[in-house]
């Protein structure tokens, strides 16, 4: 985690009150990373990801609509680029998946690690979490704090690999997009 920008730490009435203002518990690894590192972005290995602090969980969470999509996820960051990292809440282990932003469901959602160790071990056999794609690692600086977005989502087609396809979004653009795009692909499943 040498590439990993931690934010400052949080303490144990901070995640507290978190989790009784959520009706949840965190995953007892998590809380204590957080009590050393509240959130942070950069590199793990050659993976990017972005965790929120424990003042944005519940926010961020309402915003991406994480309990309608895919209930039973509790999103606590993002590689940067089109996925989310969850806790699934519906296992007593709370194991950390992966889920599409833009067509967020659960039966999309991806095992990628046990526990946050694992997850920040990008060494680990068990951890896979995604290599950046080379929008990020060409520009760094402007991409950091944000979220690079696929124009035409790749669940509708869109090309994962066309520069043409990409975009640099603000966290509140990315919020718009990705609700505004669920919406679509929800009426399409409706359809169909």
């Amino acid at each position: 985690m040498k590439r990993f920008n931690c934010n400052p730490p949080t303490d144990k009435s901070s995640i507290q009150q978190f989790e009784t203002e959520a009706g949840l518990r965190l995953p007892e690894g998590y809380a204590l990373f957080l009590q050393q590192a509240d959130g942070g972005e950069g590199f793990v290995g050659n993976a990017y990801v972005i965790l929120w602090g424990v003042g944005e969980l519940i926010e961020m969470n309402k915003a991406y609509q994480a309990a309608e999509y895919a209930p039973g996820l509790f999103v606590f960051g993002s590689d940067g680029g089109g996925e989310a990292f969850a806790f699934d809440m519906r296992s007593e282990v709370k194991p950390i998946v992966s889920v599409p932003f833009v067509g967020m469901e659960l039966k999309l959602a991806r095992p990628v690690a046990f526990d946050i160790t694992t997850f920040l071990n990008y060494s680990s056999p068990e951890s896979s979490i995604a290599v950046p794609n080379n929008l990020r690692n060409s520009r760094v600086q402007e991409c950091a704090g944000k979220e690079i977005f696929e124009i035409q989502p790749l669940i509708l087609g869109g090309s994962p690999s066309d520069p043409a396809n990409k975009a640099i979004l603000t966290r509140p653009q990315h919020i718009e997009a990705v609700r505004y795009w669920n919406k679509v692909v929800r009426e399409l499943r409706t359809k169909g």
